[in-house]
């Protein structure tokens, strides 16, 4: 399994494991695949397919964390500064709209959500901006018929957060 894989099936796990117990529904994985990445099923034969992908608050973020860019190592850092500060209804939104908008692009069939783990080291609340980013994507195709979901993964509380 590649280091992608990995994470999908890590993400997966989390949102399914989150998912059943906010909804009380038993899905499980069923299957890796790919277009959607995840064939899940409950007790019920009940399907919930699910598409993943990540959004970081600014470009590389998600390659620092896995050792593959300098911009955030200590040296980089002294010698080029931080850059300007991540904020969610700025910087960090636009991301996700991003990642969502190009998601939304492809008909990944039926009885799909769209899984977007947030891969910040901060634990935002995005409550706060949901409703923005509702309107920003509401006009767009959505072939994500079981919802499109933000994952925080955190140390105290992993949590989902329903954008459509």
């Amino acid at each position: 399994m590649t280091e992608k894989e990995r994470i999908e099936k890590f993400t997966a796990e989390k949102f399914i494991e989150v998912y059943n117990i906010r909804f009380n529904t038993t899905f499980a994985i069923e299957e890796h695949s790919d277009k959607p990445d995840f064939i899940c099923e409950d007790k019920s034969g009940n399907k919930l397919n699910l598409e993943v992908t990540l959004t970081e608050d600014r470009d590389n973020d998600i390659k620092a964390s896995l050792g593959r860019s300098e911009h955030k190592n200590l040296e980089y850092v002294r010698k080029h500064g931080m850059g300007p500060a991540s904020a969610l209804s700025g910087n960090v939104m636009e991301h996700a709209y991003n990642r969502i908008s190009e998601k939304m692009s492809k008909n990944y069939g039926k009885n799909v959500a769209l899984v977007l783990r947030d891969a910040s080291p901060l634990e935002w609340n995005w409550d706060i901006c949901l409703q923005e980013l509702k309107k920003k994507l509401e006009n767009k195709p959505n072939s994500f018929d079981k919802g499109i979901w933000i994952l925080m993964i955190s140390q105290n509380q992993n949590k989902i957060f329903q954008v459509l």
